[in-house]
């Protein structure tokens, strides 16, 4: 019989394109997952991976057999996943969770150190990425769970296998110099903000498309000047006076002295915080205590928004 073990290492291959990406993916090493690759080549009688450059990519039987152990796969985690709901014993096993920065350091933090204490015999493990990838991550299997966000009325593609819910709503200011000329103001627009150089992440990433977005809205493009996904290397640009940016408030820690946020309006910069994972472990008790323990800390840190998925 094939082993389920050996259908995911195959999908975690297809997901990466690698044998040393999915060794990491699963926290083997790369020499394990070549390993379960052969016996499941002598499983089935035939080759299921073929070189292609540096990478890898899977037969027609290698497809073959991700496409309907996919289903075989979902329907087991499925059924592991209510096994402690029929049991009612305490919460065990392990949830693959995936962040975006700001949460890390706002929800998560706080949230993992309250599960060490409640729940011992539960293992969570945390990995940084952009909301897109982490998405991506969640439907696809290489990861549990995901906490993401979207700005304003900007969508998230969420596939349909997966649940969504929401946690809060967090707001962003515009970080000024002391000396600029908007650091008295009350509040700003971004109509006044047009000819100032701006520090924001990469193109591709969710802040990026929110703050083209805001210009947009006012038949302007944002002068971008600087790239950098950390916001507290935005802070230190801000802190010379080389430019502004626009700085969530969830996980910002406290500013210097020359910097001050104002507030914006004209549009409101305003994100949903969300958690998400694949229906299929839905019925997981470690997915509800996960979930569980982010409302907390979200009830503290977020003000009230929509809890219904997207």
């Amino acid at each position: 019989m094939i082993e389920p073990e050996h259908l995911a290492t195959l999908a975690a291959v297809r997901r990466t394109g690698s044998v040393g990406g999915a060794a990491a993916e699963l926290g083997y090493t790369p020499s394990a997952v070549s390993q379960q690759v052969k016996r499941l080549e002598r499983r089935v009688g035939g080759a299921v991976l073929e070189r292609v450059g540096r990478g890898v990519m899977l037969t027609e039987l290698g497809r073959h057999l991700a496409d309907e152990g996919g289903d075989i796969l979902e329907r087991l985690e499925r059924l592991e996943s209510g096994l402690g709901r029929v049991t009612g014993g305490p919460v065990v096993g392990g949830v693959r969770l995936v962040a975006f920065s700001t949460a890390v350091r706002g929800l998560l933090a706080p949230a993992l150190r309250s599960l060490a204490t409640d729940e011992p015999d539960l293992t969570v493990t945390l990995v940084e990425r952009d909301p897109h990838e982490a998405i991506d991550l969640v439907a696809s299997g290489g990861a549990d769970a995901a906490l993401v966000h979207n700005w304003g009325d900007l969508p998230l593609p969420f596939p349909e296998h997966l649940e969504v819910v929401g946690l809060g709503v967090d707001t962003a200011d515009v970080l000024v110099h002391r000396d600029h000329r908007l650091a008295g103001a009350a509040s700003t627009t971004a109509a006044e903000l047009v000819d100032d150089a701006w520090v924001c992440a990469p193109e591709g990433s969710v802040c990026h498309g929110w703050l083209s977005h805001m210009f947009d809205l006012h038949g302007a493009r944002p002068r971008i000047r600087h790239w950098s996904w950390e916001f507290a290397s935005h802070v230190g640009l801000v802190a010379e006076g080389v430019c502004v940016s626009l700085v969530p408030r969830l996980g910002r820690e406290q500013l210097p002295a020359s910097v001050v946020a104002v507030p914006l309006t004209d549009p409101v910069p305003t994100r949903r915080v969300m958690m998400t994972w694949r229906r299929s472990m839905a019925p997981s008790p470690a997915i509800a205590r996960v979930r569980a323990a982010l409302v907390d800390v979200a009830g503290q840190r977020l003000s009230t928004g929509p809890t219904a998925s997207p």
